[in-house]
């Protein structure tokens, strides 16, 4: 794949894995979550802290992940964002999870969330400020 539309390190914490020091599966998925956050907030600078106040959210609908190779503790991760497709309720995110101390990809995951008013949980359409943003591209990783 070409290069990531965003990239976002950190470490892979030993609270994070299992007994053996590998990474749980359920640490994979908080990587891409944490990645969509920084990214966002590279987006939306200051704003970003509202967001808890505003009237549309994005729960997640659809998670999955392949995985290659394992996340060790301690070890160095980026994850890649390497596509968002923004459809008319939904945004699709794709991450590529690497393991940069040994070298090697380490998942490949797919998170899917929907668009929906706060209250009522019903779908709406995507914000056109969010899908501008978004189909810019514009943050800084």
């Amino acid at each position: 794949m070409g290069a990531p539309i965003y990239s976002f390190r950190t470490v892979m914490w030993w609270s994070e894995t299992d007994a053996a020091g590998i990474a749980h599966f359920s640490s994979i998925f908080k990587l891409c979550e944490w990645a969509e956050e920084s990214y966002l907030k590279s987006l939306l600078g200051e704003r970003f802290r509202d967001a808890t106040s505003i009237d549309v959210i994005f729960p997640r609908v659809h998670a999955s992940c392949d995985f290659e190779r394992p996340i060790y503790a301690h070890d160095d991760v980026r994850v890649d964002i390497v596509s968002v497709r923004v459809g008319e309720t939904s945004v699709t995110w794709e991450f590529e999870v690497y393991d940069e101390s040994r070298g090697w990809l380490s998942a490949r995951c797919r998170i899917v969330t929907v668009a929906v008013r706060r209250g009522s949980m019903s779908k709406v359409r995507v914000p056109d400020e969010l899908r501008r943003l978004l189909a810019a591209g514009v943050g800084s990783g």
